[in-house]
């Protein structure tokens, strides 16, 4: 599901983001990595679990973006994703943020 204004674009996901839904998703990921918006926002609000694949799918993105002089940033991730990706260290570089900070 996508949502768009002039400078994000949201990408909501729902469920699981296993290696099965990344596969799934590599074709919009590469789409989404050649916006000409300054901002992407991952809503995360949905997924219950994420696996490694999918983990690699947000870093991939991310990278891209970055070379490109755009902005990540994941919103309301909790739970299992959330503590994979604290003790995997991905919060100290793509921010984990609530909707208070979606501005």
């Amino acid at each position: 599901m996508f949502a768009s204004s002039s400078s994000v674009i949201a990408l909501a996901l729902q469920d699981e983001f296993d290696a099965q839904r990344a596969r799934e998703l590599e074709s919009e990921f590469d789409t989404l990595s050649q916006t000409e918006r300054m901002e992407l926002v991952i809503d995360m609000t949905k997924v219950q679990f994420i696996d490694s694949c999918g983990i690699g799918a947000i870093v991939f993105l991310y990278k891209r973006l970055k070379s490109r002089g755009r902005r990540l940033r994941l919103l309301n991730v909790n739970g299992q994703p959330r503590e994979l990706m604290q003790m995997l260290r991905i919060d100290k570089v793509i921010p984990l943020i609530t909707s208070a900070e979606l501005t």
